[in-house]
């Protein structure tokens, strides 16, 4: 039985972490930001011990805040488990597991992983509206922005369209999930949440 916290730990990895997966080498890891994301960090080494009984390393590396923990058995449960990628090119072909795709009750706790690591709060002026708060998720995977947007609008959710974006500093497009307005950020902090402290307090400031 997997569980809610497994779940929410697999999103993370989703969104920004990686795999490596070969010998003599088995290690996972996570990657955030050295600004605003210690707090969500140290929550998540406390998920990984409770959830799979490993101790987690958080430190700073090439600019970024990481988390690494070394393993075959859980490298090995993760890539034949749930399927994910792993080595290079893991960012252009991650997807969440089918088997959780038609399960909100399930693949919540995946998109709230992903967005506390791969997605932003923001506000922007509109006509009418100088305050407009909106959830932006950003892959570089096409397979996996179809998914979230489709979970998200079986959830009822009001979803844009995917929108490609190519960065000056990419040879790839990169693919945007974005929920926009109010209703749209209550409905996701009722339902999915924010386990990055950063990110909900972004959420509450839009919503004031």
């Amino acid at each position: 039985m997997v569980s809610n916290g497994e779940l929410e730990l697999v999103g993370a990895i989703i969104g920004d972490g990686h795999i490596h997966k070969k010998h003599p080498k088995y290690y996972l890891g996570i990657t955030g930001n050295t600004k605003t994301d210690y707090l969500y960090f140290a929550k998540l080494a406390s998920l990984i011990e409770q959830e799979w009984n490993k101790k987690a390393s958080v430190f700073e590396s090439s600019g970024g805040l990481r988390i690494r923990i070394y393993s075959k058995a859980l490298v090995e449960k993760l890539t034949t488990e749930f399927a994910l990628p792993f080595n290079n090119g893991k960012c252009y072909s991650v997807s969440i597991p089918q088997k959780f795709v038609g399960n909100f009750g399930k693949a919540k706790h995946i998109l709230r992983g992903i967005a506390d690591t791969d997605g932003s709060v923001f506000v922007s002026r509109k006509p009418g509206c100088p305050r407009y708060p909106a959830i932006e998720i950003t892959t570089v995977s096409k397979a996996l922005a179809v998914q979230i947007r489709d979970i998200l609008f079986r959830a009822s959710f009001r979803v844009t369209k995917i929108r490609s974006h190519m960065s000056k500093l990419s040879t790839t497009p990169c693919y945007k999930v974005c929920l926009y307005g109010k209703k749209n950020l209550h409905k996701w902090i009722a339902e999915i949440g924010f386990s990055n402290p950063y990110k909900l307090g972004r959420a509450v400031q839009a919503l004031e």
